[in-house]
């Protein structure tokens, strides 16, 4: 949450944009995290969901003209996945599974983890150059297409079974 806000709040001094935090924030460190800098940034345009159910999911990224998920560990996360099938440009720390699934400018943008300066400036270039935004997001949802289907999914499933010795 803390790289998330302070790179927002950099990249909205240069060009004014509405983060929009789509699900619920993790109680604890996070909400309190948002909470402070809603206090200190109030005229910032932020809005939190709060839960939404899957179906309407593409509602929401339809509204996004960047997807940032600036996770610190992750494995391969299903709302990265949903915004590329939604041809959507997406940021991502070089974290975990996100580095199998993105290609950095190629299908989408990948930046250091805890790098609040770093996610600003791509935040930023990517506001200001719609050419490279839609060729990235056009590249992200044909990655989805031809490498993330139901069926390269379940053949990968099946073939870790196959290794451990377990017959499907």
């Amino acid at each position: 949450m803390r790289p998330l806000l302070s790179a927002y709040a950099q990249a909205n001094k240069k060009k004014p944009a509405t983060l929009l935090i789509v699900g619920d924030v993790r109680a604890g460190e996070d909400a309190q995290i948002l909470e402070d800098f809603k206090l200190s940034h109030p005229k910032a345009q932020l809005m939190v969901t709060g839960f939404v159910s899957h179906s309407d999911l593409p509602s929401y990224y339809s509204l996004m003209d960047v997807f940032v998920h600036p996770s610190l560990r992750d494995g391969l996360p299903n709302a990265l996945l949903e915004a590329m099938a939604c041809g959507k440009t997406v940021i991502a720390t070089s974290v975990g599974g996100m580095k199998d699934a993105i290609i950095d400018c190629e299908n989408g943008r990948l930046v250091p983890a805890n790098d609040a300066h770093e996610l600003a400036t791509t935040i930023d270039e990517l506001l200001t150059k719609e050419d490279l935004r839609m060729k990235l997001g056009s590249a992200a949802r044909q990655t989805i297409i031809d490498k993330f289907t139901l069926r390269s999914e379940l053949d990968g499933n099946l073939a870790v079974y196959r290794r451990l010795g377990l017959e499907t």
